[in-house]
């Protein structure tokens, strides 16, 4: 191998730690032709994960490791967010649901087909759903992973529970694991709830977040501009055979309806 080589595969070490997916796309701005990348497999500095996606060998390519190959190497504004964010910073006490096997993550535009073609053993759930008119700054957080002194980019608690609020279906059960989940929800950030809850496009997520707010009364919860808030015209189903919650106009399971 030339020097010249030799300098490319010490470079790419340097830049990408064990245990991450990367893309071909990301070789190949980097200076990496198809040529060299086959010698490399070849020669056991990389392995293919998929079709156009590698890694570096000694050690396994979790979905930490795919999420930032597709964050950081691919450069795509998709995030961990949902229930997934929260359980990661130590806010879903527990999960159900499947909450604990799924992995949520949530952005816009076309997925890399390599994403799903790695085997990490958790199943991926991708939302495309447009829920913000904008991203405010102190919606995202980075997260610590195992990797190097990478981080993930996630949604902040405020922004991951309205996105959890955002799919909750007509069951009862979906409405109890998301009020449990907002139950831990003890420090939000009062300027950072206005500003999502002025800037969602769901009318059901904001309706579910003040009425969770309002049932668990936890300080901040006080300092939401509720005048501000655009919550839409009538009545939503929330859950199926649940009671209306006549300040809201939503239907709420029973056991959270008394005294509201």
């Amino acid at each position: 191998m030339s020097i010249q080589r030799d300098e490319k595969l010490n470079r790419l070490q340097r830049l990408v730690p064990e245990g991450v997916a990367i893309p071909s796309r990301w070789l190949t701005a980097n200076g990496y032709s198809p040529q060299l990348v086959a010698r490399y497999v070849r020669s056991g500095w990389l392995e293919p994960l998929g079709n156009r996606v590698y890694t570096r060998p000694g050690a396994p390519v979790t979905w930490e490791g795919v999420l930032l190959g597709l964050q950081r190497l691919g450069g795509l504004p998709w995030h961990l967010g949902g229930v997934t964010a929260l359980n990661y910073q130590g806010l879903a006490h527990y999960l159900s649901l499947e909450g604990d096997a799924t992995i949520h993550v949530w952005g816009r535009g076309r997925l890399p087909a390599w994403v799903e073609q790695v085997e990490v053993g958790v199943r991926w759930s991708f939302h495309r759903r447009r829920l913000f008119t904008h991203d405010p700054r102190d919606a995202w957080i980075q997260l610590p992973t195992r990797i190097r002194d990478w981080t993930l980019r996630a949604s902040a608690p405020e922004r991951a529970i309205l996105e959890v609020l955002s799919e909750v279906d007509e069951s009862a059960a979906s409405f109890t694991f998301a009020a449990e989940l907002f139950e831990g929800l003890t420090t939000l950030r009062p300027a950072v709830v206005n500003t999502l809850l002025q800037t969602c496009v769901q009318a059901k997520a904001k309706r579910l977040f003040l009425f969770l707010a309002d049932y668990y009364a936890y300080p901040w919860a006080s300092r939401i501009d509720r005048e501000s808030l655009d919550l839409g015209r009538g009545k939503r189903l929330v859950t199926r055979g649940g009671k209306l919650n006549k300040r809201y106009q939503i239907t709420v399971p029973e056991a959270f309806h008394a005294g509201k």
